[in-house]
């Protein structure tokens, strides 16, 4: 220390100017504030005491508690400085106490052991990690909140890596270090950073079907190095809500329909959730016949999700609505048609002029019915009203240019 600035703290320590003597002690020194006290003759407490008992009572404090502390510490250091720096007037001539300046030193070294504990803590994410549980008792699922778990996670490690607030927020929007890796400035950081990352292992072990009373656990397990607190945390299901009891006839109501007419009639139905288990008669099915069926596997288990239990796996089906064919109007008319068609495709063809051969038809009718058909392209039922016919073709040769031996 210069001696004039040794002069000035001599004098706002003792309150007076050094004495010959005394300047020739503190040369000696080489000008030690510390030795202020001893070469003035003035009697303190221990230093070390001081220092042990203000280390004893650190205790673990919050990063905004480190700040407040070192802005007071900046505060009063400045105060301090400018009590030395400035020249001291007669009239108001102030002592300082030997205390407060024991107590600056020792509030700074706790503020040091502070800035150090916070900048070596690992990050710790335990706090941020929100569990929730939905559905139904006996079919219930966990998530938790993956997406800002993650990004918590990138920034602050980013920022452990040397990263700016700012630049770790680009980090996320980004979604890739790619860009850094490849830049000299940042090279080192983000290597370090993509390194912690591909090392960190995240599990979530919630099974599905969960029931209240299940435990699922939370597992944070980082790579060696990594400043990321390690988190295995289980945690119990609960809130989810009793299923309700429901029928098969309110289930498949309007699901299981018929078409067709009495007697050739078919069903539909979505094979997704129900499937036959009585004889499959599609096709000639009558009003009043009976179906058996059975849920899938796939939509019982689709349904529990949606708070829903069936009463029955199994359940029958009545066929009802088909149309009777007899009932269809103008039928006798349709098949009077028929023979017209057949006469007009098959009528006799005499020789020419020039000869050639006569070509005659013999048609005899068999028997008539009506064909039902399903058109699985646009799901509508055809009827098609068939005779079917026997029909002899003759054909006579006659003599070349002999008209009248024909």
């Amino acid at each position: 220390m210069k001696k004039e600035k040794y002069a000035k703290l001599f004098k706002a320590i003792v309150g007076r100017e050094l004495t010959p003597q005394e300047f020739l002690k503190a040369k000696k020194n080489d000008f030690d504030p510390k030795q202020i006290k001893k070469i003035a003759g003035l009697t303190v407490e221990n230093p070390d005491t001081v220092s042990e008992t203000a280390s004893e009572r650190q205790v673990p404090v919050s990063d905004k508690t480190v700040e407040k502390t070192s802005e007071k510490i900046k505060n009063i250091t400045q105060l301090t400085e400018d009590q030395v720096s400035q020249p001291s007037k007669p009239a108001t001539k102030k002592k300082v106490p030997t205390k407060l300046i024991v107590a600056i030193v020792a509030v700074l070294v706790v503020a040091a052991g502070i800035f150090g504990f916070v900048k070596t803590r690992p990050v710790d994410v335990t706090k941020d990690i929100k569990v929730t549980f939905s559905g139904y008792d006996g079919y219930g699922t966990a998530t938790y909140n993956y997406d800002k778990v993650h990004q918590i996670i990138t920034e602050k490690l980013a920022a452990k890596a040397g990263f700016s607030k700012a630049e770790s927020h680009q980090l996320i929007s980004m979604n890739s270090l790619s860009g850094y890796l490849t830049n000299t400035k940042y090279r080192a950081k983000a290597t370090k950073l993509m390194d912690w990352i591909s090392d960190l292992s995240i599990t979530f072990d919630a099974g599905s079907n969960l029931k209240n009373g299940d435990k699922v656990t939370f597992k944070i397990k980082p790579g060696k190095g990594t400043p990321l607190k390690a988190v295995d945390k289980t945690y119990t299901v609960k809130g989810l809500k009793k299923t309700k009891k429901v029928s098969a006839s309110s289930l498949t109501k309007g699901k299981i329909t018929f078409s067709g007419y009495n007697g050739n009639g078919s069903v539909k139905y979505d094979d997704n959730k129900f499937e036959i288990i009585s004889n499959d008669k599609s096709g000639t099915l009558s009003n009043g016949d009976e179906l058996e069926f059975e849920f899938t596997q796939d939509y019982i288990d689709t349904l529990l999700t949606e708070g829903k239990s069936v009463t029955d796996k199994t359940f029958e089906v009545k066929v009802s609505g088909l149309k009777d064919i007899n009932d269809i109007s103008k039928v006798d008319t349709l098949y009077s048609k028929i023979p017209e068609l057949v006469k007009e495709d098959y009528k006799d063809k005499p020789a020419g002029e020039y000869g050639s051969y006569d070509l005659t038809y013999k048609i005899e009718p068999q028997k008539s019915f009506i064909k039902v058909s399903e058109d699985n392209y646009d799901d509508e039922t055809r009827l098609s009203l068939v005779i079917t016919y026997k029909i002899t073709k003759t054909q006579t040769w006659v003599k070349d240019d002999t008209w009248d031996n024909k």
